[in-house]
């Protein structure tokens, strides 16, 4: 008797089923109305790495995460009063690591009577990961710009509704791509990790730490009470930094500058924030670093005149636009003219004179201070030489060389060749180095000693606003240390300042260096430097910086005296 239609239809349906059942890439599992595992297929084994004969004598429930129990009932639950569910959970593999998946419970009815349900589980593992790996910063593990983007954009959505506030804070960490290139980017990686478990450690779930940059991080701080609430935790932030850092044997100190925008006042949108948040990060650069400050709408100008200066920089040594200016100084004992210090001015064709301040950080960050500071020793020293060609007394001369000059494997080299090309003596070329050079202190070291074997002298700039002076000063080959003007300025109105000028007097006489002070400005200040036995000073208490013309003039003066 040959098969009915029904019959037919009914047998190809049910290999319809098997073929999916037995090929289908999900786990499919059968389970009786006890939860108990009937039936499996193949993919379930490849998926749980457990057989066949060992899932059948388990339950659904043994191979889920206890942390999912409840989900788990509930769906089972609902599958016995004929409803079908879905939703994400954690089961275990037989190596003991967890699978996320997708779980369906669906009914098995008959004649309208759940007798079993059907579960099939899609492993979501790797699709996971790689959405993880999209939101994640390699190096730290932390959020990355577009985990920020998305974020902040939600919370800005929500803040707006809410009627709240909320902060978002640019963090550079400074000079860091000159430490990176010093010591290396396996020690530079790990600082940017240390920094980061720090900075995390420091917001405890208060704000979203992101990473959007080498050495740039955001945080936004939602639901915002205060401005105030911002500022102190920028400080605290700051202050994690800011503690001396311990890598492979090595300690030193990176500090790093904040900008802090606040919604809805900075920009009513994501870009707008982060951007706000960037230009007042910038000003906190450029106001010393290792500080914070707050967006304000003339920020904004500020960042877009970098952009050009920036541009025009590039272009400004080719075109002729640098001009020296020379300060004299004067020893204190006699009150007499006893050298110079180099300054470079930029006169801009359309802007005219441009700060130092303005244009000499910026080319700092860029590396452009490397080009413009050879061009800036090669001319004084070509210009020093003209003037004693003229007969004017045989002072030394001091040129600044920045960190990134400093840092080139070829410094040494450098100096030898502008010397021998413009037959100054080296005696008369005194070069100045800040305490920044202490990062790499062995080859510090070693480069000073080459640099004094070439017959030129060591001045250590800036004195007293570094972390590591009185560590490393008696261990540098120099023969200045130059106090910096910020406590010169301070004298009669600050004891503290008084105290460290005094101390940083002794200290250097007590190693036989001499002590000049800068931005000497005030009879007071010069009175307070002789009685501290202070040996020279330079200021506009005795001279302002002055173009070759005029310095021509004031060394004419000086001969004629």
């Amino acid at each position: 008797m040959s098969p009915t239609n029904i019959e037919k239809k009914f047998q190809k349906s049910e290999q319809q089923y098997n073929s999916l059942f037995f090929h289908s890439s999900n786990a499919i599992f059968v389970l009786n109305r006890f939860a108990k595992i009937e039936k499996v297929n193949p993919g379930a084994s490849l998926m749980t790495g457990y057989s066949s004969d060992d899932l059948l004598k388990t339950k659904l429930s043994e191979l889920s995460h206890t942390k999912n129990s409840a989900q788990l009932v509930e769906s089972f639950e609902k599958a016995l009063d004929g409803i079908t569910s879905t939703f994400k959970t954690e089961m275990r593999h037989h190596s003991l690591k967890e699978l996320t998946v997708n779980m369906t419970m669906v009914p098995i009815e008959v004649d309208h009577v759940v007798e079993g349900i059907i579960v099939i589980a899609e492993n979501i593992t790797d699709e996971l990961k790689i959405s993880k790996m999209a939101m994640e910063d390699d190096l730290t593990g932390l959020p990355n710009r577009r985990f920020l983007t998305e974020k902040l954009s939600s919370a800005i959505e929500y803040a707006y509704h809410q009627e709240e506030k909320l902060a978002v804070m640019f963090i550079d960490l400074d000079r860091f791509k000159l430490f990176n290139d010093t010591l290396g980017h396996l020690l530079g990686d790990q600082a940017l990790k240390t920094i980061a478990s720090r900075l995390k450690f420091a917001l405890n779930d208060f704000g979203i730490l992101t990473r959007v940059g080498g050495d740039e991080f955001v945080v936004l701080i939602p639901q915002l009470r205060s401005v105030k609430q911002a500022t102190d935790a920028a400080s605290q932030l700051l202050e994690h930094i800011r503690d001396p850092l311990i890598i492979d044997g090595y300690e030193f100190t990176i500090t790093g500058s904040v900008g802090i925008s606040i919604f809805p006042e900075s920009g009513e949108d994501a870009e707008s924030l982060i951007k706000s948040a960037d230009a007042a990060m910038y000003r906190a650069k450029t106001n010393g670093s290792d500080t914070c400050e707050l967006f304000k709408k003339e920020m904004g100008y500020q960042l877009h005149e970098k952009f050009h200066i920036e541009n025009d920089l590039r272009r400004a040594l080719e075109r002729g636009e640098f001009s020296l200016f020379f300060q004299p100084q004067f020893n204190l004992a006699t009150n007499q003219y006893c050298g110079e210090e180099v300054l470079v001015r930029w006169y801009h064709p359309v802007e005219g004179l441009i700060s130092p301040i303005k244009f000499l950080s910026i080319a700092e960050e860029t590396g452009l201070i490397v080009s413009i500071g050879e061009w800036i020793l090669k001319e004084a020293c070509f210009q020093k030489k003209r003037l004693i060609e003229r007969g004017f007394p045989k002072v030394p001369m001091s040129v600044n060389l920045s960190l990134r000059q400093f840092l080139q494997k070829n410094i040494v080299e450098t100096v030898k060749s502008v010397l021998d090309e413009s037959q100054l003596a080296p005696s008369l070329l005194e070069l100045e180095v800040t305490e920044s050079v202490t990062i790499d202190i062995n080859r510090t070291k070693d480069v000073l000693q080459r640099l004094l074997s070439l017959g030129v002298h060591i001045s250590l700039d800036d004195f007293g606003t570094g972390y590591s002076s009185l560590q490393y000063v008696s261990q540098l080959s120099i023969q200045e240390l130059k106090i910096d003007q910020s406590f010169v300025q301070n004298i009669g109105k600050e004891k503290q300042s008084e105290g460290i000028i005094s101390m940083i007097i002794n200290l250097a006489h007590y190693l036989n260096i001499s002590v000049i002070a800068e931005g000497v400005e005030t009879e007071e200040q010069l009175v307070f430097l002789k009685t501290q036995r202070c040996d020279k000073v330079q200021g506009y208490y005795y001279s302002k910086p002055l173009a070759l013309k005029e310095y021509n003039v004031f060394l004419t003066k000086v001969i004629n005296l």
